[in-house]
């Protein structure tokens, strides 16, 4: 196919796609094609990209490659990463689940051809980035609710729009046979982009609808059985067992008026919460979702960035009561006491892969919609040969969501919560080519099946908790995903 018919392919749409740098994707191509005489190279093309609402661009990904698509979003900021298909996956088991996976990425890169279009800005998110998650803890028996959602998963898309404020790119990745023609290569990816451009032009601009139907609730543990088994956790903590515990619950969610509408749930949750973490990640029919506020490593050009955040309270009705309640958290005793053991961990764990550590001095207040944190940022250098896989594997799960000491609380969580977690409270986000990349912690989250949803919550159990108390902080952190899934103020 010669390069003229090709620019015809890339230019039947309004937006422009590769037109003027089709050489550059065939020599691209052709390149890894000469690589590929040992084994399979992943090849990856990067220009510059139409800017749309990721929502929109989130909507056509769905309809070109059903059931494998990922959404992230940190709306305030104006980035996003959107991405459909999976031309390679990382799947990976066991304690060993992060090491497993950065071995895995070193693979992948190791012969990858890399091209980008003249003048296309270059951003740690742009060019060949995976995207995917992991579990909370391994060793905790695995039921179906978690099914295709394995301890390790990190998918390189097909298709991948990058967004940052000011900047939008567009990557295709194939991975590249030794027998691949490079002509007919550039020909399907042509036609996966124009698929893809059709969608998108398509798509409707999204208008936020209170949903129908009501929904039925019910807690999967009972509350009573709950609050018991917070009690018996307390007694242990002031024996002297372990210094905190985070102990989680489900419950389950059924929509009477068909299926729930992801888009309009995410649409709810960028809107409510647009300091956080907006995120889906389909698997099959099913989509794990959420809005959290919780960092747990941001590496970007050999800089390090986290944050501890533990201790909360809920927002006020007017200003000046909430005011009230923010100092109550700022002075609170427990919540302190609490907060210092995350920091204490983090910044070890930073130490251990990180030079010139830096600890805010004193917590800060991290304020949403329906409930107030108490956060204190810490930054580092990344060591040379360190990627943010190797910080994940000491960071999680931190003491906000496991416990302290982390052995002794992750055993106690296997032996009293009868919850398997999956991702919730687990690393979520993303890695590019140089090991950098962005993870959030997986909270105020739910999986969304059809009309069904599970929905999870977890409390900081201390030596002074109160069983009753913890119950309705876990009440009041599911307000986040239940506004979501129905509209409701």
């Amino acid at each position: 196919m010669a390069i003229s018919d090709l620019r015809k392919v890339y230019q039947t749409g309004t937006i422009p796609v590769l037109s003027a740098h089709d050489e550059l994707l065939l020599k691209t191509l052709r390149e890894a094609t000469r690589r590929a005489a040992q084994h399979p190279v992943l090849a990856s093309f990067t220009q510059s990209f139409e800017r749309y609402d990721p929502l929109r661009v989130f909507a056509g990904v769905r309809t070109v490659a059903a059931g494998e698509c990922f959404f992230w979003e940190r709306p305030a900021a104006q980035n996003a990463l959107i991405g459909a298909g999976a031309v390679a996956t990382i799947e990976t088991r066991g304690d060993g689940r992060f090491s497993d996976a950065a071995a895995a990425l070193r693979a992948l890169f190791a012969e990858a051809v890399v091209g980008y279009a003249p003048g296309t800005p270059y951003t740690a998110s742009s060019g060949p980035v995976l995207c995917g998650g992991f579990t909370f803890d391994p060793l905790t028996p695995h039921t179906q609710l978690w099914a295709g959602f394995p301890d390790g998963l990190l998918i390189l898309p097909e298709i991948l729009v990058s967004q940052n404020a000011g900047h939008s790119t567009l990557t295709v990745n194939r991975i590249i046979e030794a027998t691949d023609d490079s002509e007919h290569c550039a020909r399907e990816i042509a036609t996966r982009v124009e698929q893809f451009q059709a969608a998108l032009r398509q798509a409707p601009s999204f208008q936020q609808e209170e949903s129908e139907g009501e929904l039925a609730m019910r807690d999967v543990r009972p509350a009573a059985e709950w609050m018991a088994m917070v009690g018996k956790v307390v007694k242990s903590i002031r024996q002297g067992a372990f210094e905190k515990v985070v102990l989680a619950r489900d419950i389950a969610v059924e929509r009477d008026g068909g299926d729930f509408d992801v888009s309009a749930t995410l649409q709810r949750l960028r809107e409510s919460y647009p300091a956080a973490y907006v995120f889906a990640i389909q698997r099959g029919q099913r989509f794990f979702v959420g809005a959290t506020p919780e960092q747990l490593v941001l590496s970007e050009q050999g800089q390090v960035h986290t944050m501890a955040l533990a201790g909360s309270a809920r927002r006020g009705d007017y200003e000046e009561e909430d005011e009230r309640i923010a100092m109550e958290l700022l002075q609170s005793q427990k919540n302190n006491s609490e907060h210092a053991i995350v920091v204490a961990m983090m910044e070890a764990a930073l130490k251990e892969h990180c030079t010139n550590v830096v600890v805010s001095p004193a917590p800060q207040l991290l304020k949403l919609k329906n409930v107030q944190h108490l956060k204190t940022p810490i930054s580092g250098e990344l060591l040379p040969e360190r990627c943010i896989l190797d910080l994940l594997a000491d960071l999680h799960p931190t003491p906000a969501v496991g416990g302290f000491p982390r052995q002794a609380a992750l055993a106690a969580i296997r032996d009293t919560e009868q919850l398997d977690r999956g991702w919730y409270a687990a690393p979520l986000g993303w890695i590019n080519a140089d090991g950098h990349g962005e993870f959030a912690v997986a909270l105020r989250c739910g999986l969304i099946d059809g009309s069904e949803a599970r929905l999870f919550a977890g409390c900081g159990i201390v030596a002074d908790s109160d069983p009753e108390a913890e119950f309705a902080e876990s009440c009041l952190k599911f307000q986040v995903m239940l506004r979501a899934l129905t509209g409701s103020r």
